[in-house]
């Protein structure tokens, strides 16, 4: 009797295994009707899955049953699905059904709470009878502000402040012998300077640099391959940026270290080093090199 039973419950999860992978081609193929069929199974036999659950109110809103769509997306919002996505889906059926005012006060509380929902929004056609709409516009102005606030350049100048390091780079030492290159570019949404540096004896180094809205700095993270890792922190001083970090000298002793960037004309920045032994009461020169825009140069 025990092997009957044990063979029967096995058939039953292989045939529930069968049924999700039948569910999930079903999809991922944008076969509607037949993925809201088989998700509408699985949620009777895993009622508490909010994944089944979410896929069976999209796969019913594709096939224009917006009632179940509706029933779906709430109850897979109730059981913790991502809650984001749960509300979009909400909202679009929602925007579907005439209930536009249901759809815009979801959306403007994902805004409000700082959901990166735009992109997703954006390409879904279920919202285009308020796309025109202010409410509309305004809530997703405010999440693409929210989650690239670097890209809004006017609202947000303190991230363009290091802008005039950006590009590419023939660098001097003094005296004009050439001592290496560098590619500092925007990356991650225009919030990041990444600086790519090579020497000429090839030894290469990365930097990032990145403005910190909350504390108000500054910051670069400085590695290269000789294992040399420094952390700056600074901020604007008139047109030159200027970074402190704390380091040690040869010796093994604590010791200052200033960086300082000076904006020169002739498409110039002039990047200067100083290192203090007693706190910052003096300072010894410990690089002065000029960066030459590589284009500039071959004028």
């Amino acid at each position: 009797m025990r092997s009957v039973l044990l063979i029967a419950v096995m058939l039953s999860g292989l045939a529930f295994a069968d049924d999700v992978e039948s569910a999930q081609k079903a999809y991922d193929g944008k076969q509607w009707t037949a993925a809201a069929d088989l998700y509408g199974k699985l949620t009777q036999s895993e009622p508490k899955n909010p994944l089944y659950w979410y896929r069976l109110g999209y796969s019913a809103r594709e096939t224009g049953d917006l009632a179940k769509a509706e029933s779906a997306f709430t109850q897979s919002a109730q059981l913790g699905f991502q809650p984001m996505m749960a509300r979009v889906g909400l909202a679009s059926v929602y925007s579907l059904n005439g209930k536009s005012d249901k759809a815009l006060e979801i959306i403007e509380a994902l805004a409000k709470n700082g959901a990166p929902a735009a992109t997703m929004i954006e390409g879904d056609a279920a919202f285009k009878s308020i796309s025109a709409q202010p409410r509309f516009v305004a809530a997703l102005d405010s999440m693409k502000e929210q989650s690239a606030p670097c890209k809004y350049h006017e609202k947000h100048p303190k991230y363009r402040e290091f802008d005039f390091w950006v590009g590419d780079w023939d660098v001097y030492g003094k005296g004009g012998a050439l001592s290496g290159r560098s590619h500092v570019e925007l990356i991650i949404g225009d919030c990041v300077i990444n600086e790519n540096w090579t020497d000429m004896a090839g030894g290469v180094g990365k930097s990032y640099n990145k403005y910190n809205a909350p504390l108000k700095r500054w910051e670069q993270y400085w590695v290269d391959q000789y294992g040399s890792t420094t952390y700056y922190v600074g901020n604007l001083e008139g047109p030159n940026m200027v970074f402190l970090a704390d380091g040690q000298n040869p010796a093994g002793k604590p010791q200052k270290l200033r960086m300082t960037f000076f904006p020169l004309p002739g498409d110039k920045v002039r990047q200067f080093g100083e290192t203090s032994d007693d706190d910052g009461k003096t300072w010894a020169v410990s690089f002065d090199l000029t960066y030459v825009r590589q284009k500039a140069a071959a004028k």
